[in-house]
């Protein structure tokens, strides 16, 4: 089998040519390419199989165990551009150790960290909802908030990236972390013990707590176990989540082969175990923390000269998006420091908070009325907003814009930031209760005399 290799940095695209049986998989990734890698700290692996004619089953499963050994090294693998019988079989296995993505292009966009779009990106018609949170997640990650339609129809005839096949591998050098229904779920795999503290993003779920996400849980179905470190580790999240007052659930986790004292010892703490997802969604315990509405007494981290200095590009990048989306200019007041307070008697406004880490840590709070949300969704979904349900929807998808906007004119600053994706707050006094004592810089925005109010703090 001919195999094009080309190495760009800590980066490497295999180009194999012909059939491809277990027979001929070794000669794509041979164990001296998997010695050039360690030495030269290769990070991603990726397979072109545009000239892959066809391939059985065994071969698909011979490639995984060679990813599978890469994953262990802390090498992430990914397959694009296979046809349609090849993306089936791809598509059929279990416990797969890459990504798929349909072209060159996406697959740049998820593993490049310097690789930008020139295009809007458009997720199209996928139906697996944990799929389509996770690249929703990894690209919002990375700056990039994509467009959620139906149909390519949606799109028109203007340029655009389009994913419609990609998936992206539960089996991460990472635990993924996704958002369904408010709810945020991390993913975690194979046996937990010290590591899963390199594995685990702190930090992220960090900045949920902070934004005022309030239920959690840990999907644990692909986990074969776990001991005492780990447990001791997910004790410390345990107590972090219990100061803001939210939940920690675990799902699927057979409980056969781990000490029955572990177990205790996180139940002790305020784990909840649950056998599965229906049962996790239809518990009391998640009904009683999403209706809880209990202030959360945190103290509030100083506005320090380095936080004030990131503000005009979170302005500018905000005034920006919302301009551009609802054709109006805005005017401004001068932004004041001072105690967030928010004016929860106000039944017309609906509110976004978006935390973000890196270089600088905190959190992004826009309040908009519900006029000017009206504007901005004639853009967004081609339509007024029917429903508060819909402005909800709507409102955290143009909170993400913003953010990917912000992400892309920090970084243009040598300023890296990672974001979580946007809490939206229906209800506002719940909002005010997770920031009761806290400082933070408010710009008060008028577009056409409605009002829009920026907060930012720690």
């Amino acid at each position: 089998m001919a195999v094009i290799k080309n190495v760009l940095g800590n980066k490497i695209i295999y180009k194999p040519q012909g059939f491809l049986d277990s027979n001929c998989v070794s000669e794509i990734i041979t164990p001296l390419d998997i010695n050039m890698m360690e030495k030269k700290n290769i990070k991603c692996v990726s397979i072109d199989f545009s000239k892959i004619i066809s391939a059985n089953m065994n071969a698909i499963r011979f490639l995984n165990d060679i990813f599978e050994s890469l994953y262990k090294k802390d090498i992430s693998c990914s397959i694009f551009n296979a046809n349609n019988n090849i993306y089936t079989i791809l598509n059929n296995l279990d416990n797969c150790y890459f990504n798929y993505f349909e072209n060159e292009e996406i697959m740049k966009i998820f593993c490049y960290e310097d690789y930008v779009p020139k295009s809007d990106v458009y997720i199209v018609n996928i139906k697996d909802e944990q799929n389509k949170n996770m690249l929703i997640f990894n690209l919002v990650k990375k700056g990039i908030t994509p467009y959620i339609v139906n149909s390519e129809n949606d799109i028109g005839e203007k340029d655009a990236v389009v994913i419609k096949k990609s998936f992206m591998s539960k089996m991460a050098d990472k635990v993924t972390a996704v958002m369904k229904n408010g709810i945020i779920y991390f993913y975690f795999n194979g046996f937990l013990d010290a590591n899963v503290l390199k594995k685990f993003d702190i930090e992220y779920f960090r900045r949920n707590l902070l934004i005022g996400f309030k239920a959690f849980v840990f999907d644990m179905n692909n986990v074969k176990g776990l001991n005492v470190h780990a447990v001791r580790f997910l004790s410390k999240l345990g107590v972090e989540a219990a100061e803001y007052g939210a939940i920690i659930s675990i799902i699927g986790l057979s409980k056969k082969n781990i000490q029955p004292s572990l177990i205790k010892d996180l139940e002790v703490l305020g784990y909840l175990f649950f056998r599965d997802e229906e049962e996790f969604l239809n518990s009391k315990e998640l009904k009683e923390v999403l209706n809880s509405s209990s202030a959360i007494y945190k103290k509030s981290k100083k506005i320090t000269k380095d936080f004030v200095k990131i503000l005009p590009f979170f302005v500018n990048a905000t005034i920006y998006t919302i301009e551009m989306m609802t054709g109006v200019k805005s005017t401004k007041d001068k932004p004041n420091l001072k105690e967030v307070n928010i004016d929860t008697k106000r039944k017309d406004l609906v509110a976004s908070s978006i935390g973000f880490y890196g270089d600088l840590d905190g959190a992004l709070i826009l309040i908009f009325s519900e006029k000017l949300s009206k504007n901005i969704s004639k853009i967004l979904i081609g339509e007024e907003f029917k429903t508060r349900e819909e402005l909800v929807d709507m409102i955290g998808e143009f909170a993400n814009i913003i953010v990917g906007n912000v992400k892309l004119e920090l970084e243009k600053h040598d300023i890296d930031i990672n974001l979580t994706l946007s809490k939206v707050f229906d209800n506002l006094e719940e909002l005010q209760n997770i920031v009761i004592n806290k400082q933070g810089i408010e710009v008060k925005f008028y577009f056409n005399d409605e009002e829009f109010y920026f907060y930012l703090t720690r």
